[in-house]
């Protein structure tokens, strides 16, 4: 057994402010046999390094060979540890239950100060990064120009993160002084002073406790809480503030909710159409369902809308149960339109629907067709061009643009109406026919000459394009390298410039 058992034991006496006779008379031996242990001139026996170890709560192997002091030291370091990770998980749960037990405004309040104080640190941090780094680019300017960049960045980057921890520290202090701590203080003062058996429970309110300070209201059944009433102190531009950031959210869904109301219009006026419909009975209905689901869905989130921009209670229960019951229908009828069009015949042209139409057009040196269409040339002794097109008979050609970029053919329904008619017709046939407004099966009629000169004339115009067309990117290209250059010509001269002044320092 070596000497650390001695100097253990003289370390536990002392720290428990205890004297060689009283820990004699705890472990039934005598003052001397005391002195002897921690002299090291003799040993206690088993049985009463056992009793020391249990009084003292030590291991047995810490004290005959391990420092006390050392041990203690651990242990030390270890309920610190631990004491911050309990503060921190504290931390985290009061915050949850506070947001829990706020009411919206609240809420809102909150968030919107601890924005505003984190806009405030972040601009106050961006100053002192910015100041501190030119501060030190300038008094490290002897240095060769990489070297005073490579510490400045280094200074930069560690007041960035002095300047994150801070603010960090900064905002949690701020919102745990002006809620946690509030908000546990006021709480407790009330559970303390009404209790909840001895009062008579009123429809909104279920407890309320004044003084000349605080006010603080548990709601029905919610258990929410109003945090910071008139009487406390608060920042008078943080509520002018929230009240400018909570008008403009307002108005600003107020404007959002007129294309609800628009579309509001749109399910009305497609539910009038619908009836058109009623022939093919489970398409109308399926119809019908998803209409009625659709508005009723609309309806509720104007409603929504409605309550908040002007602070109306909304009936939730009501709200809820209309909205799962609108799903619910919503969902139905779409697998009812859906069984029925899987029996519809999909028709890519009808051809009760088409038209065949003929346009004249004048020849001259520069003419040609510029059209996405397929065009087929078929030659017919006449000097100017026929032009022969298939389009639906509802719709003609409105405009012929011929000028230096080709002749452009341009169509135009001049009754939608009907269209839409003949959509519903074909829909209780169970067809669904493509509605195509645009000339199509395009022929033009026309001398051989004339033919090749509108080939010519198209190619040539493509060709041209195309040739505009890489000249502008090359030049652009060449802007771009040309900045580029630039870009490394000041770059040169930058460093340039530090070298000079560093000579003439």
């Amino acid at each position: 057994m070596n000497n650390n058992f001695s100097e253990n034991l003289k370390k536990i006496r002392k720290e428990h402010n205890m004297s060689q006779e009283q820990l004699a008379n705890e472990l039934g031996v005598s003052r001397q046999a005391i002195s002897k242990w921690e002299s090291a001139v003799a040993y206690p026996e088993m049985d009463k390094i056992i009793a020391l170890c249990d009084k003292f709560n030590l291991n047995i192997d810490d004290l005959l060979h391990r420092d006390i002091k050392e041990i203690k030291g651990e242990e030390e370091s270890k309920k610190k540890l631990n004491k911050i990770i309990d503060d921190f998980l504290k931390f985290i749960t009061d915050t949850v239950n506070l947001f829990s037990n706020m009411t919206f405004k609240s809420k809102t309040k909150c968030l919107l100060e601890q924005l505003i104080i984190t806009i405030i640190l972040f601009c106050i941090s961006l100053i002192i990064v910015q100041f501190g780094g030119m501060v030190f680019k300038n008094l490290l300017g002897f240095l060769p120009i990489n070297a005073n960049n490579f510490i400045t960045n280094i200074v930069t980057f560690i007041f960035i993160i002095f300047c994150f921890v801070s603010s960090v520290i900064i905002l949690t202090h701020i919102f745990k002084t002006r809620y946690l701590d509030y908000y546990t203080k006021i709480k407790n003062d009330v559970n303390n002073v009404v209790d909840k058996e001895q009062i008579n429970l009123d429809d909104n309110v279920i407890k309320e406790e004044f003084n000349n300070k605080n006010k603080i209201l548990f709601k029905k059944n919610e258990d929410k809480i109003i945090i910071r009433d008139p009487k406390h102190s608060e920042y008078k531009f943080i509520n002018g503030l929230f009240k400018c950031v909570i008008g403009f959210i307002k108005f600003f869904v107020l404007c959002f909710s007129l294309f609800f109301a628009f579309l509001l219009i749109c399910l009305v006026c497609l539910f009038i159409i619908s009836f058109l419909l009623i022939k093919n009975g489970l398409l109308f209905i399926g119809l019908i369902s998803v209409i009625v689901a659709s508005s009723v869905i609309n309806i509720i989130i104007l409603l929504i809308i409605f309550n908040f921009v002007f602070n109306r209670k909304s009936d939730k229960k009501k709200l809820i149960w209309s909205f799962l019951i609108s799903l619910i229908l919503l969902g139905v009828g779409s697998g009812m339109i859906f069984i029925v069009t899987l029996n519809f015949e999909i028709v890519d042209v009808n051809e009760t629907m088409v038209k065949t139409d003929t346009i004249e057009l004048e020849m001259h040196d520069n003419t040609f067709f510029n059209t996405y269409h397929s065009i087929t040339y078929m030659e017919e002794d006449i000097s100017n061009i026929r032009v022969e097109y298939k389009i639906n008979k509802y719709c003609h050609l409105d405009e012929i643009i011929s000028n230096q970029e080709g002749i452009h053919l341009w169509t135009y329904c001049q009754d939608p109406i009907k269209l839409v008619r003949e959509f519903i017709d074909n829909i209780n046939h169970k067809k669904i026919v493509t509605i195509n407004s645009d000339a199509y099966d395009i022929v033009v009629y026309t001398s051989k000459e004339n033919i090749e000169k509108l080939e010519n004339n198209r190619h040539k115009y493509f060709d041209e394009q195309r040739y505009y067309d890489n000249n502008i990117n090359f030049y652009e290209n060449r802007i771009n390298e040309l900045e580029r250059e630039l870009e490394e010509y000041k770059n040169k001269v930058w460093m340039l410039e530090g070298q000079l002044q560093f000579y003439q320092e």
